[in-house]
């Protein structure tokens, strides 16, 4: 069904592995449509073929997703355009509020959504919400999005693109733990924002 997107993607990570990997996610993460939902669970393919670790996956792609994010939060932060623009300049004020009412949690708790984490970084840049709290909840909330779809890809082996065939419940298993994700954070806050 997307092996228009599949096939050049699974040559390219075959290609140049890891390396291929890590550029996808920073691409992702910088509002470009790459599916990690595909690029990842390939990787834990190659960490179960002995290629790297699903430890070196996971950090390797969070760090990747948190320059991509950061690149996406300067965008944000340098549109000062927007203030021109009636129409933005309202799209702004109700991301400061949205931030404002549910705080930076919202960042950490998107980075673990489908769709919702790509995009997050850019109302946060816009938000001016602080680069060092963006980049530590970045990263944070992109470890276990990385690792559970590295996991499933390592499990699954060569079928691998199951991860993305049955992509709803692994949706539905994300949404299940972003409570979890919720219950650590609040539990961690303190050290967290020290």
């Amino acid at each position: 069904m997307l092996d228009f997107i599949i096939a050049p993607l699974e040559a390219f990570v075959d290609t140049y592995g890891l390396l291929a990997i890590i550029i996808t996610q920073i691409l992702e993460s910088a509002l470009i449509p790459i599916p990690s939902e595909i690029v990842v669970p390939l990787g834990g393919f190659l960490a179960s073929e002995g290629y790297f670790s699903l430890l070196t996956l996971t950090i390797a792609t969070s760090f990747a997703n948190l320059i991509g994010a950061l690149i996406a939060y300067f965008i944000g932060a340098k549109m000062t355009f927007i203030h021109k623009i009636k129409f933005l300049e309202t799209h702004l004020t109700m991301s400061q509020k949205f931030f404002d009412k549910y705080g930076l949690k919202t960042i950490f708790i998107a980075r673990m959504m489908p769709a919702v984490r790509t995009f997050i970084s850019l109302p946060a840049g816009l938000a001016k919400v602080p680069l060092w709290e963006f980049t530590l909840l970045t990263f944070l909330g992109s470890l276990p999005w990385n690792f559970a779809l590295g996991y499933f890809g390592y499990v699954l082996g060569q079928n691998w693109e199951l991860v993305h065939t049955y992509g709803k419940y692994f949706t539905i298993f994300i949404i299940l733990m972003i409570p979890v994700a919720y219950l650590l954070y609040r539990k961690y806050e303190k050290v967290l924002m020290e």
